[in-house]
């Protein structure tokens, strides 16, 4: 069964890019595992006559349409009234409504904007769903086998209010659909492509579908499919295949990754860098209880600082950029430091500073795992700041692979 939705995004921050339209995203994720194919969406001004073409177009195409935004107390906000209009409703006062707007003001010590008065009004015939992140209710209309949703545009309110009601309803107006079970592969060191030519979903289980998603630096593989166990199934077919490229699923990201796995094996880090300049060290920062693991480390941008702070003796021969450098950098801030495991990152990350040999992308990673040493050099593209971001991701990930490699 396939239930067809559509999503209205209202709101002129939104067209003048003052606001990113993380609501699509996320209600489009959340659509797609419930099993609602999302076709078609749109980002309007907030004004009457763009929201009833709007609707006007999906309407009568599409067994759900939900809108979000324009549902504020400001004169800007005329969705109520513009969904009354296309519906061919009157737009009726709801007193309960405005008794709870007035008791969630009431903490505050604060007189209630008389404007406030707007959010509630009610289309006739609309179901008030009530909202416990803000003032505005969602509203749902419902005609037939269609249904119509209008969420607030806050996405704090908007995804409460999406996951409170919206799901139940959902559920309950089409039982028939079947929810999207699915695994995120987070795969690194392989290209889109040369995943394509491994895997074939004619060798995976029936019903079950790939989507290759390529991120900065590295690649998602995503699988998905209505039967846990054909999902199962096919996932240990491709980790078989590819499980060397793999290094974590669905929410893991590389620093929580790495800190689990430093846990686990009772090692510290300390981190010397250059061209990423800190990033690295702020990307495993973020995770809580970092510091259980992270000693600390040494930004070295200048020469002058890794000679003296990290014993670096290589420039002069082999340059700042060099397989010699960046294994002296690991040497010395894992001495620094006194901890198990170190990462050391030199590179150019451009726009200027490159050459024929050394081109702007050139990037050394060093890795020291207690009395183990390693080099990688890689050549990243992008510009300044997608080369900082590659390289940072990168260092975190190569020492994962090694610290599960059980030959190193």
């Amino acid at each position: 069964m396939i239930i067809r939705c559509a999503i209205i995004s209202i709101g002129n921050e939104i067209l003048l890019g003052k606001t990113v339209n993380t609501n699509l995203a996320w209600m489009g994720s959340e659509l797609a595992l419930m099993g609602f194919e999302v076709s078609e969406a749109i980002a309007i001004k907030d004004e009457t006559e763009a929201i009833v073409e709007a609707l006007d177009h999906f309407w009568t195409r599409y067994d759900v349409v939900l809108c979000t935004g324009g549902l504020g107390p400001t004169e800007d906000d005329i969705s109520r009234a513009a969904f009354a209009a296309y519906f061919g409703k009157d737009l009726i006062f709801d007193e309960e409504i405005w008794t709870k707007i007035k008791q969630r003001y009431a903490p505050q010590n604060i007189s209630i904007p008389n404007s406030n008065r707007s959010q509630a009004m009610v289309p006739e015939g609309f179901i008030a769903l009530d909202n416990q992140r803000g003032t505005a209710p969602s509203l749902h209309f419902q005609e037939g086998n269609k249904n119509f949703f209008a969420l607030q545009g806050v996405p704090l309110e908007m995804k409460h209010n999406f996951d409170t009601h919206i799901r139940k309803i959902l559920a309950q107006a089409y039982p028939g659909v079947e929810a999207i079970i699915q695994r995120t592969l987070h795969c690194f060191g392989v290209s889109e492509s040369a995943l394509a030519e491994m895997l074939s979903e004619q060798e995976l289980p029936k019903g079950v579908n790939l989507a290759w998603l390529p991120q900065t630096g590295r690649l998602d593989l995503k699988i998905a499919g209505t039967d846990a166990k054909s999902r199962d199934k096919a996932e240990a077919q491709i980790m078989a295949k590819i499980g060397g490229q793999i290094w974590g699923t669905d929410g893991d990201t590389p620093a929580n990754v790495l800190l689990k796995l430093l846990r686990e094996k009772q090692l510290t880090l300390a981190v010397a860098e250059s061209c990423t300049a800190g990033l690295l060290q702020a990307y495993i920062a973020t995770i809580p209880g970092a510091s259980e693991a992270l000693l600390g480390g040494v930004v070295s941008y200048a020469n002058r600082i890794k000679e003296e702070l990290l014993g670096v003796d290589t420039i002069e021969a082999h340059g700042a950029v060099s397989p010699e450098t960046a294994l002296a950098m690991a040497r010395g801030v894992q001495k620094l430091f006194h901890s198990d495991v170190a990462i050391a990152i030199t590179g150019i990350a451009g726009p200027d500073g490159g050459s024929k040999d050394k081109p702007v992308g050139t990037v050394h990673f060093a890795f020291a795992v207690c009395d183990k040493y390693k080099h990688v050099q890689m050549y990243l593209r992008g510009d300044r700041e997608s080369v900082r971001h590659k390289a940072a991701e990168a260092g975190i990930i190569l020492l994962i692979n090694l610290l599960r490699d059980t030959d190193f």
